[in-house]
């Protein structure tokens, strides 16, 4: 089988994911797509729109043959920690022939030459960077000022699908891994974009008319019609940050400088600045814009209070833990794939939570997991979807196309 391999968010699932994963399977010739999908928090240091298990049933409704979630510690990651990890599990599948992403920039020598230097960090690109940094430049600013003095390219790309490419090259590069990338051009709205003129609008501009429109929102001309029976079927609520805020809040004013220094992307005396922010602040929002600064983007403070949120702590070794696929759902050829892999791969295959061995239970990628979800659920507004244990009690996902019912 030819397969093809989709790093995703499904933040949630629209018309653009649909064109995207149709040209990946068209140009690609592609027998089945595996998607590494982020479980129940996302890169941008926020919730996911809607929980994983339907952006899992809207990623399998459209044409997705298996979903595996990817582990909440590199789901909230930076770019390169987000790449690194959906491509290692990508890999280690050894069944994967294509990786496919939309890209704004479609330069190929471009993002291979500048994945090489990221990745090798020869002694010019040092220099450059370390002096932009000193002139207090964003880290994001400060590479690409210094990948422009060391490479003859004309066009760095740098809006925000492009910079994930280039950290997909760069760990397929330092992985050496046999999967051949392939480009697809993004089409529609840009991924920033907040306008809703068009079918093809993004999903930061759909989370943002819903949450300004809800629950009057209409979806209809913005996700496919599959995605949009499933929402009409299970009546979601989408979970934004703010309904974390106070949880939040408490965890910054019930410690001390010393104490949120542990916590992963808390860098540079921000330890300071958010224990002096949490005592005037009584909002996200107004959280971030304390905090935030030229050096430090908004998205930057994000995932930094997200890390505080979930308690990852910066010693968190996560690569000596990456052995297993979690698999959130499948449909007929999902299985045929998950058999191929099972033969080829050395990864756990696990199906069940409740059907694992202790050194699974154990594993701390697996638990922190299970404790994102269960702190996810807090964000409802119907006490009786608070409860805990998801992880546990919520079945496979297994996908019947020839009916578009999927049975658990």
């Amino acid at each position: 089988m030819k397969i093809i391999g989709i790093v995703a968010e499904y933040n949630p699932f629209h018309n653009g994911h649909m064109y995207q994963l149709q040209k990946s399977i068209q140009e690609t010739h592609a027998d089945g797509v595996i998607a590494i999908m982020s479980g129940n928090f996302v890169q941008r240091g926020h919730p996911a729109f809607f929980d994983k298990w339907l952006r899992a049933k809207m990623a399998l409704s459209c044409g997705v043959n298996v979903v595996i979630e990817l582990p909440t510690y590199y789901a909230t990651s930076s770019a390169e920690q987000f790449a690194y990890g959906a491509i290692s599990l990508l890999d280690r599948t050894n069944v994967v022939n294509h990786l496919c992403f939309g890209t704004e920039n479609m330069n190929k020598y471009a993002f291979e030459q500048i994945a090489r230097v990221l990745a090798d960090e020869p002694n010019d690109y040092r220099e450059a960077l370390g002096e932009a940094l000193s002139r207090g430049s964003s880290y994001p600013s400060a590479r690409e000022e210094a990948l422009r003095r060391c490479l003859p390219i004309a066009d760095i790309p740098n809006a925000p699908n492009s910079i994930l490419g280039i950290e997909y090259y760069k760990a397929l590069y330092q992985q050496k891994s046999p999967i051949v990338p392939h480009l697809i051009k993004r089409t529609g709205s840009g991924y920033n974009d907040e306008s809703m003129n068009s079918p093809l609008a993004s999903a930061t501009a759909i989370r943002k008319a819903y949450f300004e429109e809800s629950p009057s929102f209409d979806f209809a001309p913005f996700i496919p019609s599959s995605c949009l029976q499933l929402i009409d079927a299970e009546t979601p609520q989408g979970i934004s940050i703010q309904a974390f805020e106070s949880i939040l809040l408490y965890l910054l004013r019930s410690q001390n400088a010393q104490s949120l220094s542990i916590y992963r992307e808390v860098t540079e005396g921000l330890e300071h600045k958010l224990v002096k922010a949490a005592k005037y602040c009584a909002t996200y929002e107004d959280l971030v814009n304390a905090i935030k600064s030229k050096r430090y983007t908004s998205t930057k403070i994000s995932r930094m209070l997200l890390n505080i949120l979930l308690g990852i702590e910066k010693e968190f070794e996560a690569s000596t833990h990456l052995g297993y696929l979690r698999v959130l759902g499948f449909d007929d050829t999902g299985r045929r794939i998950l058999k191929e892999i099972k033969t080829k791969s050395d990864l756990t295959i696990i199906s069940n939570m409740n059907h694992i061995n202790d050194a699974l239970k154990s594993n701390p990628l697996l638990q922190l997991d299970i404790k994102a979800s269960d702190i996810y659920q807090l964000g409802f507004q119907n006490q009786t979807q608070r409860v805990a244990a998801r992880d546990l009690t919520e079945p496979i996902i297994i996908w019947r196309k020839h009916d578009e019912k999927s049975f658990r």
